[in-house]
């Protein structure tokens, strides 16, 4: 018994030793990327922006001061030419019209679910009501032929009323 606690327990510190080594391994991947990542974000700026970073994170300390103003300008004019150019446009509204062709899809499809799904019902509850018990179909034989004494019975009882005797 003590065996089997014993190796339960040592799976489990075995399997926190895993868990917290690779929980390690993906935070300094992780901060090693974004280290990365902010250097050369650093370095853009220091190229974008020179005028405003101190001169110990520029690459070049004699660099002219930016005019902010054409370079808004150059970008604004940019934005205005992108949007503006008929295949932009023409890219959108084809985008547009994807969406709808495939939303419309969508609903014919829910459509085409629910109809399934109401015959299962229909199904299911007719296969739900208990089953009705089947008549026997009656096989015709030979026609019966009436019995013989009663023939005689009746040909002998018709006289009998028109005779009337009085033993009877």
């Amino acid at each position: 018994m003590h065996f089997i606690l014993g190796t339960i327990i040592l799976a489990l510190f075995i399997l926190a030793i895993r868990v917290i080594w690779h929980t390690l391994k993906s935070a300094r991947l992780w901060f090693s990327q974004h280290w990365a990542l902010w250097q050369t974000a650093r370095l853009r700026q220091a190229s974008v922006m020179p005028a405003l970073l101190p001169p110990r994170f520029t690459a070049q300390n004699s660099l002219p001061a930016t005019d902010w103003e054409t370079l808004s300008q150059t970008v604004r004019q940019g934005i205005l030419e992108r949007n503006n150019r008929p295949t932009y446009r023409l890219e959108t509204l084809d985008i547009e019209l994807q969406v709808k062709q495939k939303t419309q899809a969508i609903m014919l499809a829910d459509i085409e679910i629910a109809k399934l799904q109401l015959s299962l019902a229909q199904a299911q509850e007719l296969l739900a009501q208990p089953a009705k018990k089947r008549r026997k179909t009656q096989v015709e034989g030979p026609a019966k032929r009436p019995n013989p004494a009663s023939e005689l019975r009746k040909a002998l009882g018709s006289g009998k009323e028109g005779s009337r005797s009085a033993v009877h």
